[in-house]
């Protein structure tokens, strides 16, 4: 089967999404297949050629929109900028306006147009038996569905669109059209398992086109593989570790920093990555020492963190329809998960009710309760981590390889 994929960009940083649907590919061209790849180029996106090396071709383009906009928006004198400093830049420069309001209002329409232009210009010259959208952004998906080609269109949706949290009611109608229409125009659409099931406005011939997955990030372990994944146990400290972006709407840390102060003195909490400076610091000068800030590290002083927890804590969203790509990477670890939630039907919960070592809480929780219950649950599996096995036969639906041959079954059947 030749499959080309059209993705936002193909870089060293080309996100968790991309970064999952690539590991997809491995698993088709190893069963035979010939992946191809479409996607986009501009200065802060380079193509990986180590990425590029493992597929059977790649075609890029490259997009002024982007550079015109991240010139700016991404330089320190914008970043620092006042309110009024921003509104004189970008009425005294039109060429960003426009391409600002072309962003923001229309879409990136030029990369829209564009990615469709190069769809129709392949399938014209190439021979490829299906293509596949991979969102986000959503326009990716918009111009596949407006291409004028004869080869059998899929879309992977890895975030919502119309029930995004960022719609406005005012959107809502314009996106829910666009979404229909891509719906229409495809054969299946993939959508990982928090988004497709979050699709209760697709009228019921348009919902049988959904085939949902789970995040497909479990590691399966070679059998010569050892899972050396360890903490000490003779430390008189529990360590507690985070990893990621906090946020002062979506990923809240109120909850995670005021537990610690409920907590036992050896109960360390460590956070690796940024943001709610504020909130952070008022509870450093609560907490002190036991609250230890690394801030954003590498990648695999992340990892090195994460095997030498005792405990690790996934903080969620406050939106149904997204999950944090990071619970999956704790998941393979096996080490001890304190699940904190923020809403009562959070996507995290139905990962954390199959974890052999989870302790799930919620808001609306005593939070003296959740000390106690927390203190005791630290102190009974403290140094111990899951096997890898276990975890692999848990969590088989959310393997890599498996996730591919399900979306592969899936479009052979309609081949």
């Amino acid at each position: 089967m030749r499959i080309l994929l059209v993705l936002d960009n193909l870089s060293s940083s080309c996100g968790a999404n991309v970064g999952i649907v690539y590991e997809l590919t491995k698993t088709w061209i190893a069963g035979g297949n010939e992946v191809f790849c479409l996607a986009r180029e501009d200065k802060y996106h380079e193509l990986d050629k180590e990425k590029a090396s493992a597929l059977s071709g790649v075609w890029t383009f490259k997009v002024t929109e982007d550079d015109v906009l991240n010139d700016v928006t991404k330089s320190d004198k914008w970043i620092n900028a006042s309110p009024l400093g921003k509104a004189t830049y970008v009425v005294s420069h039109p060429a960003f306006l426009q391409k600002l309001i072309d962003k923001k209002y229309y879409e990136s329409s030029e990369s829209r147009n564009e990615y469709k232009r190069q769809i129709e210009k392949l399938c014209s010259e190439h021979s490829f038996d299906s293509v596949i959208a991979v969102t986000e952004p959503y326009y990716i998906a918009d111009a596949l569905a407006n291409a004028n080609i004869s080869n059998n269109k899929y879309v992977i949706m890895m975030d919502p669109y119309t029930n995004n949290p960022s719609t406005t009611q005012k959107a809502r109608p314009k996106h829910l059209q666009k979404e229909l229409h891509v719906f229409e125009t495809s054969h299946k659409v993939f959508a990982l398992d928090f988004v497709g099931n979050d699709m209760d406005y697709l009228p019921a011939d348009l919902a049988q086109k959904v085939v949902t997955f789970r995040v497909p990030k479990v590691q399966k372990l070679d059998s010569k593989t050892e899972n050396t994944q360890k903490s000490s146990d003779s430390d008189t400290n529990i360590n507690f570790v985070y990893v990621g972006q906090l946020y002062d709407d979506i990923r809240n840390p109120e909850l995670m920093l005021k537990l610690f102060t409920k907590l036992p003195e050896n109960y360390i909490l460590h956070l690796y990555g940024g943001g709610s400076e504020k909130t952070v610091a008022q509870y450093k000068e609560i907490l002190g020492d036991r609250l230890v800030l690394h801030g954003w590290v590498s990648s695999s002083e992340s990892i090195k963190a994460q095997k030498e927890a005792h405990v690790l804590i996934n903080l969620n969203n406050n939106i149904k329809n997204m999950l944090p790509s990071k619970l999956i990477e704790y998941i393979n670890t096996g080490k001890p998960i304190l699940n904190i939630c923020q809403i009562p039907n959070c996507p995290s919960l139905p990962y954390m009710e199959r974890y052999p070592m989870a302790l799930s809480v919620a808001p609306d929780q005593d939070i003296d309760e959740i000390a106690r219950n927390l203190t005791k649950f630290a102190q009974k599996y403290k140094g111990q981590t899951a096997d890898h096995s276990q975890i692999e036969e848990l969590f088989a639906d959310c393997i890599s390889e498996n996730v591919a041959n399900k979306i592969i079954i899936e479009m052979k059947c309609n081949k």
